[in-house]
């Protein structure tokens, strides 16, 4: 050991230890030299890290609408980035129509979306009902239309809603416009009107309002899990699969 010590003193041209009786102490050059060696074999732990998962990193890019994402993918996503801890996800939040255009021009590997069928066919994996929705305490002005916060044309639940008046026969105007479900989020915690939206599109307090007022009755949507024609990497094969997996399972314990 004492010759060990001796070379690394003749390496680094300096005392790197002190004899104190019969004990040996590093002098402050020591000490200094322990803190580096520290922080070098911490990188080389790092540098051999990143090294083992040179085979496990890309980019996977999935899409879907805001209430489906809500609903579903939360524990999917954690199970998935723990698989596949090299792989960066990429979540684009959109109406159905603009991310089935992006899936055909490869912009997307995955998407949800409420469209059966474009480029590619796809799998059903949710059905969620749509209700008439307001803020906590909102309440509606009798004798006056009914105020609405909707998405703008086109819009699957903004069709959903104005169908639904006009064969019912209801007075309304549209109060509150947006192009995103943020939005519309916005509108109905600010109290301004109502919408005909699920409830996973929410994360406030809200009021489900479809056995008050006498609203007609909404009906459920579909979202299907589409992906790219093109030839898939093993990660978005994974993350395809165990979104198919969650939607049975969940679909075999729904009444």
């Amino acid at each position: 050991m004492t010759q060990q010590m001796q070379s690394l003193e003749k390496i680094v041209g300096t005392p790197l230890f002190v004899t104190r009786g019969r004990r040996r102490e590093l002098t402050e050059a020591g000490q200094t030299l322990l803190r580096h060696s520290h922080e070098i074999v911490s990188l080389c732990k790092q540098a051999m890290s990143a090294s083992g998962l040179s085979q496990n990193t890309g980019v996977i890019k999935l899409g879907a609408p805001l209430e489906i994402a809500n609903d579903l993918l939360p524990e999917i996503i954690q199970s998935f980035v723990e698989r596949w801890p090299g792989v960066r996800v990429v979540l684009a939040v959109e109406r159905s129509g603009i991310l089935m255009k992006m899936l055909e021009e490869g912009a997307l590997d995955l998407t949800l979306s409420t469209w059966r069928s474009g480029s590619t066919e796809g799998t059903r994996v949710r059905m969620l009902s749509v209700h008439w929705i307001a803020a906590k305490g909102w309440q509606h002005r009798p004798n006056e239309p009914l105020p609405l916060v909707v998405t703008d044309a086109p819009s699957m639940f903004r069709r959903i809603a104005l169908s639904a008046l006009d064969l019912d026969g209801w007075t309304y105007f549209e109060k509150f416009t947006s192009r995103t479900p943020a939005g519309i989020r916005f509108g109905i915690e600010a109290g301004i009107g109502i919408t005909a939206r699920t409830k996973s599109a929410f994360r406030s307090d809200i009021e489900i309002l479809d056995t008050k007022l006498g609203l007609p009755s909404l009906p459920h949507v579909s979202y299907y899990l589409h992906r790219s024609l093109h030839k898939n990497r093993p990660e978005v094969e994974d993350l395809y699969g165990m979104i198919l997996e969650r939607a049975a399972k969940d679909a075999a314990v729904t009444p």
